[in-house]
C-alpha cells in the first residue's frame, strides 16, 4: 500500500515504523521547527527526525488549509491512504478525501469518549482504569469519523502520561497494519460512532497545573500522572512557584489542618481529610530535590501553608 504519513509527537513514532516495515511511506508530513528554549534554538519534530532516520522524503508546511500549492504536491504522490496521528493540525476535507481510501486517524482513547487534543492526560485526570486506541476514517469535524478498529489498554494505578502514551503507540502500532489491510479489502465496514457517549477533551495550558489543595489526595495525584511531561503539576510557596514533581497519597491522620498545610515529612493536608506525600519537589530557580534534602535546607516548610 502506499501511504502519505500525517505526524508530529513522539507518540506517532511506533506507527510510522511499523507502516515502514509493510508498506511503501510515499512520504512524511509534519509540523515546521520550532524555536526552544531561552536561546531559542531550532528544534524539529521527533517525526521529522525519525523521518530523515528512515530517508523518508520529509514536507513541513506552515498550513495545511487553503494551500493549493502543498494539495498538488499530494495529488501527485499518488497514494491510496493517508495515515494520521498526533500531527497537530485540522486536515480540510479536500485533503483528507484527496486518496481512494481516504484518510485514517489513530486515536488514543476509546472514541466518542475523549474527542479532541488531549485524550490521554483526561483518561489519566478522570482516574479511568482502562482506555484504549481508536483508528478512524476522518471526516470534516473533530474526531467525528467511523471507526474501523479499536482496542483496549488497562490503566494502571502508576501510570503517567509518558508510561501510558507509550503503551498506546505501541499497542497500535501492533495493529496498524491489520486495520488497514481489512480496511482496504472491505473484510470491515466503517461503523459510526455513537453520538450518545460524546466526552470532550481540552488543550492543556499551564494554568492547569496549578494544584487546588481543596480537592483529596486522589484527585491531586491524578493531575500529577495525567501532566507528569507538561505542564506538570505546581503551588506557590512564599510568593514562588514549587513544582510537585514526584507524590503519592499516603494513610495518615489529617488532624484539624488547613488544607495545603505542610506536616512532618513533607506529607500535604487535602480536601476530604486526604493526605499527599511529596517525595520530589522543585522551587523556581532550583534544581529538583528530594522531599528529604528540601526539609533540610528549608526548616520552616513544615508548618507552612501552600498555596
Amino acid at each position: 500500500m502506499k501511504i502519505v504519513f500525517f505526524g508530529t509527537a513522539n507518540v506517532a513514532l511506533p506507527v510510522l515504523e511499523a507502516l515502514k516495515a509493510q508498506h511503501e511511506i510515499l512520504a512524511v508530513v509534519t509540523t515546521p521547527d520550532v524555536r526552544v528554549g531561552r536561546k531559542q534554538i531550532l528544534q524539529e519534530s521527533p517525526v521529522s527526525a525519525l523521518a530523515k532516520d528512515l530517508n523518508l522524503p520529509l514536507h513541513k508546511p506552515e498550513k495545511v488549509k487553503n494551500n493549493s500549492e502543498f494539495l498538488e504536491t499530494l495529488k501527485s504522490l499518488g497514494a491510496d491512504i493517508f495515515v494520521v496521528v498526533a500531527y497537530g493540525k485540522i486536515l480540510p476535507l479536500e485533503l483528507i478525501n484527496l486518496p481512494q481510501l481516504k484518510t485514517v486517524n489513530v486515536h488514543f482513547s476509546l472514541l466518542p469518549k475523549y474527542r479532541g487534543s488531549s485524550p490521554i492526560q483526561a483518561a489519566l485526570l478522570n482516574g479511568d482504569t482502562e482506555t484504549g486506541t481508536t483508528i478512524f476514517v476522518l471526516d470534516e469535524l473533530v474526531d467525528h469519523g467511523p471507526i474501523i478498529a479499536q482496542k483496549t489498554a488497562v490503566v494502571g494505578i502508576s501510570d503517567n502520561y509518558f508510561t501510558l502514551s507509550d503503551s498506546l503507540a505501541r499497542m497500535s502500532a501492533g495493529i496498524i497494519n491489520q486495520t488497514l489491510a481489512d480496511y482496504a479489502s472491505g473484510k470491515t465496514t466503517p461503523l459510526p460512532q455513537d453520538e450518545s457517549g460524546v466526552s470532550l477533551t481540552k488543550i492543556i495550558s499551564k494554568a492547569d497545573g496549578k494544584i487546588n489543595w481543596q480537592k483529596n489526595a486522589w484527585d491531586i495525584y491524578n493531575q500529577y500522572r495525567a501532566f507528569y511531561i507538561w505542564p506538570g503539576i505546581w503551588c506557590v510557596y512564599k510568593g514562588q512557584n514549587l513544582k510537585i514533581t514526584s507524590c503519592v497519597p499516603k494513610e495518615q491522620e489529617t488532624g484539624s489542618s488547613a488544607p495545603g498545610t505542610i506536616l512532618e515529612g513533607g506529607a500535604v493536608v487535602c480536601g476530604e481529610n486526604t493526605i499527599l506525600q511529596i517525595k520530589s519537589l522543585q522551587l523556581a530557580g532550583k534544581n529538583e530535590t528530594a522531599i528529604s534534602d528540601f526539609l533540610n535546607g528549608y526548616k520552616d516548610f513544615v508548618g507552612s501553608v501552600l498555596d
